[in-house]
């Protein structure tokens, strides 16, 4: 992925029409947060414990809510964000499909005219324990193909396929997360499906994937 680095909010374009933004918390988004985030996301900010974590979002949404307020001509707090019944974000009556995710102190967002996407951003503490993880989450094909290589690399790769994949299905996580398998070529769900996908290493150091559609190149933003 070749990250190009911005210094203001980048715009959302049908021109470019698969686009990742990477991003880290700012100070002026606190300023920003009452003009822009909604009552139901301010109070959802209140009950992030985690300093970090609640900086990280307020910048995470801030962003996602001038972007769309930008494309769409709305005032940012104006925008209607709908959630399907999984809980996943969109736009109602848009041909624009969207999706978001952070870390504890960096943000993903992915937008695409055409047709469905998925991002996901991660990185691993020390006590993170990859064999239980594999065990609970991996199915036998995504199992064999971390354990064959280097585990750390290959478990961050299938977990955030397979976290993006879901997203772009519009599920997000499930109870049976075995049964969904993004790896080899028999029971592929992303390939049956005729999804694109890409794993990348973002602008911290992070892991990242984005499933999508269209075949367009992936214009991707550091902000």
């Amino acid at each position: 992925m070749n990250w190009v680095r911005a210094f203001e909010i980048p715009k959302i374009s049908i021109d470019r029409r698969t686009l990742v933004v990477y991003g880290n918390h700012r100070p002026a988004d606190l300023g920003e947060m009452f003009a822009v985030l909604t009552p139901d996301e301010i109070a959802c900010v209140s009950r992030i414990r985690s300093s970090i974590q609640r900086k990280t979002w307020i910048s995470c949404h801030v962003t996602l809510r001038i972007m769309l307020g930008n494309w769409l001509g709305m005032n940012p707090s104006d925008v209607e964000i709908c959630k399907n019944r999984f809980g996943r974000p969109f736009l109602a009556n848009s041909n624009l499909f969207f999706s978001l995710s952070h870390t504890n102190s960096s943000y993903l967002l992915g937008f695409s005219f055409a047709g469905k996407i998925g991002v996901d951003i991660e990185e691993l503490s020390e006590e993170d324990d990859l064999n239980e993880l594999i065990e609970y989450a991996f199915s036998k094909e995504e199992a064999d193909f971390c354990k064959n290589g280097n585990l750390h690399d290959r478990f961050l790769e299938i977990w955030t396929f397979k976290e993006a994949f879901l997203k772009a299905t519009g599920v997000g996580l499930v109870n049976e997360l075995k049964s969904v398998n993004v790896a080899g070529k028999l029971n592929n769900l992303p390939d049956s499906m005729k999804f694109k996908q890409s794993t990348f290493v973002c602008p911290g150091g992070e892991t990242g994937s984005i499933v999508f559609r269209g075949t367009d190149p992936v214009r991707c933003i550091w902000y």
